[in-house]
């Protein structure tokens, strides 16, 4: 993890440095602790600053996906959350498109850390409209779906659909947002989600996210650890003569199976 590297590297710095102030060596056992605080500071300014020139490259370039990609795994980190992979196997080397069930906000930042892959998303208008996550936007090509407006969804799915033709893997929530977090299984699917495939004829890679739903009622910054599990691809061979209904209560089927088999 580069990241974790050069804050390890910052705090050490940022620590040797505090030897040469007026502090009295009383403080001593403040160095460590404002070093590391220093570090992290200078690493998220400078990923900032990073983005908004990222924002007018290719949103298919490697730097750019390596940069996200650290991103997404220390923001694991300070979260102190711990993911558990099972399957990483079946992602493809291809163009796919991920559907997984959705119990937390941090389950697309925990999918893109593990797939490790060039790749976007499509999430709910609302979410971009949060100040941080709407600078990332640009940066992570997503695509916003206002599931309000009929008209606006349609133009998100079609703008989904051109870029997966173009290249770029998909991640997707077909609940169409969080619908409860009393259970893990996947308890409601938004067939026109699969639309990313039928017009497209790429993978299905289903992905079951296991433990997520505790994010929000863990106490303070204990360690939760999650599981993602990726199922062997679907391909057009097998979903090609079905409609979107079929298709996603197919998925769905896979996804929960995955969670009752892992369990929690």
């Amino acid at each position: 993890m580069i990241l974790l590297f050069i804050i390890l590297l910052l705090t050490a710095l940022y620590s040797a440095l505090f030897y040469f102030t007026n502090l009295s060596l009383w403080f001593y056992f403040l160095w460590v602790p404002l070093g590391f605080i220093l570090a992290l500071l200078t690493v998220v300014i400078t990923i900032a600053v990073m983005f908004q020139y990222m924002k007018r490259k290719d949103i298919k370039g490697k730097f750019r996906h390596h940069l996200l990609h650290q991103a997404t795994v220390l923001i694991l980190f300070v979260l102190n959350i711990r993911v558990k992979v099972y399957g990483r196997e079946n992602i493809p080397n291809e163009t796919f498109v991920c559907y997984a069930n959705h119990k937390s906000d941090i389950d697309p930042v925990a999918l893109y850390a593990v797939l490790h892959t060039i790749c976007s998303a499509v999430g709910k208008k609302s979410l971009f409209e949060v100040p941080v996550v709407k600078q990332c936007k640009p940066i992570f090509g997503a695509v916003a779906l206002d599931r309000d407006n009929d008209r606006e969804a349609a133009k998100a799915i079609i703008q989904a659909i051109k870029e997966i033709k173009e290249g770029m893997s998909m991640i997707i929530f077909p609940e169409g947002g969080i619908k409860t977090r009393e259970t893990e299984l996947m308890v409601e699917m938004k067939p026109g989600a699969y639309k990313l495939v039928t017009k497209t004829g790429v993978p299905i890679l289903p992905a079951s996210i296991i433990g997520s739903s505790k994010l929000k009622a863990r106490k303070r910054f204990k360690r939760l650890s999650i599981k993602i599990i990726f199922h062997p691809i679907i391909t057009i061979a097998e979903y090609g003569e079905k409609n979107t209904q079929e298709i996603g209560q197919m998925v769905e089927n896979v996804i929960n199976e995955g969670i009752e088999s892992y369990g929690i």
